[in-house]
């Protein structure tokens, strides 16, 4: 017999749910009366309370022998809201018509409390909808492993049972914010407790834990300060296979090939537990951080490295130094804000972006700082969000001209361009995003222009780009045109800026409804070579591509690239997100390596 529940005074249905488990049962004697009654009694109950009902048209058989105890199944599914604040709400077991003209539950609280269970059915781990659980008061003496199938939970009671040990497994359970195992037996808690990152209230009292757990909890602060300690003393993950290198044609061996990387390496002053609760302290040290950047920049040996995220202090007083000791010379542009602080400390920690070049290979001819807050204010005249919106954001970018030392015989080219922008991160802000970009392209235009470059001339692109390849900012960049009147602006008033940009910068005709770059552009990570890829942002909150390398269609080819992570060495480690003991940013680099052409090959 199955019982649907649904929450008479919820305006919002969501899901159909799978049926829960079978009410609680008591033999047919204790009732003392006639099948008949009891169906009276039930409709009697329905009429007066609005709560309850049956799914079979014999509401005293449930088939199996025993009868429905009715008062025992409405305190068997009913949420205690009282708990939490809110107001209780009622609910109803609906009749079997009633399910089958589809009507759906909207239940995500199950409490199961003073009930003297002993163990717990197998088809509890099915309600995989339920955000809450309470089992309190009972006689559970084993929770199973299987309890972290409910990965949907934010609280769970345990309070009061002869719990001895606890899963492993239950660390799996991330969206927990409420866990109480007060007053059961337990002796040690799994390390594997200190991955519940979210975790707000941990109950312990009446527990036999050693001293030290239980005064650690009982301080201040002290759920974050024990689940850290659980957390640093969790055994680390042993070493990832290497990413693998993806060719994509080979070699002419006729002109110059070169790699670039392209890496935001995640500022120190970022790194916070308030960001990265779910990542062992060692993890978001900087110093630890520190050389295992280093070490993968040396392992990449690129000849162009393009970082995001350097902060001004350590660009000059830790990677300049290191690079240069590895014949590389570099250039860096902070953000905006670091114009406008007042003290000396504050400027040095301001994050920017940098590029470093072999000096066996190019020489610096000419470079360009991007401020697009400084941008907006600039282009504001008839487009007020430039001002409420682009200008608030303190992004940059970078422009390098290089010159080649030693081009090949019969070579086109004898200058490479790279640049390198760090563009918004919010995804509120689609249209900051595009902006940014267009100004980005505008200012790389007049850059050629300095430079009395031609629109061929061969053109690297790297950045955190905040933007997945099915944006608008990497439609922009791919195709050299976005519509002015495309989703992704939301309505917002640039015109006035489109208007110039399209009209005055690139000299677009006949007041096309579309903004131009004049550059070709493509990807140095075809389609497929993204499916491997997967991931350059791996944390809690997201996993996708953010970053990309952009390089010139007709004077440059992809030969090959960096691939993608091992996702299941990932999984099999219950990574939550990066940084981590063996990646030390939230991003990944990429890595690609180009072969100038004199062709106009693609």
């Amino acid at each position: 017999m199955l019982v649907e529940v649904y929450n008479s005074d919820s305006s919002q249905i969501t899901d159909q749910y799978s049926p829960p488990p079978p009410p609680i049962k008591q033999s047919r004697k204790s009732h003392g009366r006639s099948r008949s009654a009891r169906a009276r009694k039930a409709k009697q109950r329905k009429e007066e309370k609005g709560r309850v009902g049956v799914t079979d048209n014999d509401p005293g058989d449930d088939g199996g022998g025993g009868v429905i105890d009715y008062e025992a199944c409405y305190e068997y599914y009913k949420t205690e809201y009282n708990r939490t604040g809110h107001h209780s709400l009622d609910y109803t077991v609906y009749y079997y018509y009633d399910v089958a003209a589809g009507k759906t539950t909207c239940w995500t609280e199950l409490d199961i409390q003073n009930k003297g269970i002993k163990n717990l059915s197998p088809q509890l781990w099915n309600l995989h909808h339920l955000t809450a659980l309470y089992l309190n008061s009972n006689k559970i003496g084993r929770l199973p492993p299987e309890i972290s199938q409910l990965q949907n939970l934010v609280r769970l009671d345990l309070s009061n049972n002869h719990l001895k040990n606890l899963p492993v497994e239950l660390g799996d359970m991330l969206k927990l914010q409420n866990l109480n195992l007060s007053h059961n037996c337990i002796k040690v808690l799994p390390y594997e407790l200190g991955r519940l990152f979210q975790l707000n209230k941990l109950e312990l009292g009446g527990n036999p834990l050693t001293p030290e757990l239980l005064q650690m909890s009982m301080e201040v602060n002290g759920t974050q300060k024990l689940l850290q300690f659980l957390l640093d003393t969790l055994e680390d993950p042993d070493s990832p296979p290497e990413r693998p290198w993806l060719t994509v044609r080979e070699k002419t061996g006729k002109h110059m090939t070169f790699t670039v990387m392209c890496y935001n390496i995640l500022a120190e002053q970022l790194a916070t537990r308030t960001k990265y609760g779910y990542c062992p302290s060692a993890s978001l040290s900087w110093e630890k951080r520190k050389e295992l950047i280093m070490g993968q920049i040396r392992q990449s040996n690129a000849d162009i490295i393009a970082l995001q995220e350097v902060e001004t202090d350590k660009f000059y007083n830790q990677f300049r130094p290191l690079l240069e000791a590895h014949d590389y010379e570099g250039t860096f542009c902070p953000k905006s804000r670091s114009k406008t602080l007042g003290s000396e400390e504050e400027r040095k920690r301001v994050d920017g972006c940098a590029i470093f070049f072999k000096k066996n290979k190019f020489s610096l001819a000419k470079e360009k700082y991007i401020d697009y807050s400084m941008l907006a204010i600039a282009n504001s005249e008839g487009a007020d969000d430039m001002i409420n919106r682009v200008q608030t954001k303190d992004n940059i970018g970078i422009c390098c001209c290089l010159d080649i030392k030693e081009p090949t015989q019969g070579a086109r080219h004898s200058k490479l361009i790279i640049l390198n922008t760090h563009i918004n991160w919010d995804p509120e802000y689609s249209d900051v995003k595009l902006i940014q970009n267009i100004m980005f392209m505008n200012e790389v235009d007049a850059f050629v222009k300095e430079i009395k470059g031609s629109y061929n001339i061969p053109m690297v692109v790297c950045g955190d780009f905040n933007s997945t390849p099915d944006s608008a900012v990497i439609e922009f960049l791919l195709k050299s045109q976005i519509s002015t009147e495309h989703s992704e602006f939301h309505g917002f008033k640039y015109h006035g800026f489109l208007k110039k940009a399209n009209g005055e910068c690139l000299g677009n005709k006949n007041g096309s409804k579309h903004f131009k770059h004049n550059f070709k552009l493509k990807s140095c990570y075809s389609d497929e070579m993204l499916e491997n890829l997967k991931y350059t942002n791996y944390t809690y909150d997201f996993k996708g591509i953010l970053d990309h390398i952009l390089h010139s269609k007709d004077s440059l080819r992809t030969v090959g690239v960096l691939g993608g992570i091992d996702e299941d060495w990932m999984i099999r480690n219950k990574v939550t997100g990066c940084p981590n003991v063996h990646y030390p940013s939230d991003h990944l680099p990429i890595i690609a390596e180009l072969e100038l052409t004199n062709s106009n090959s693609r």
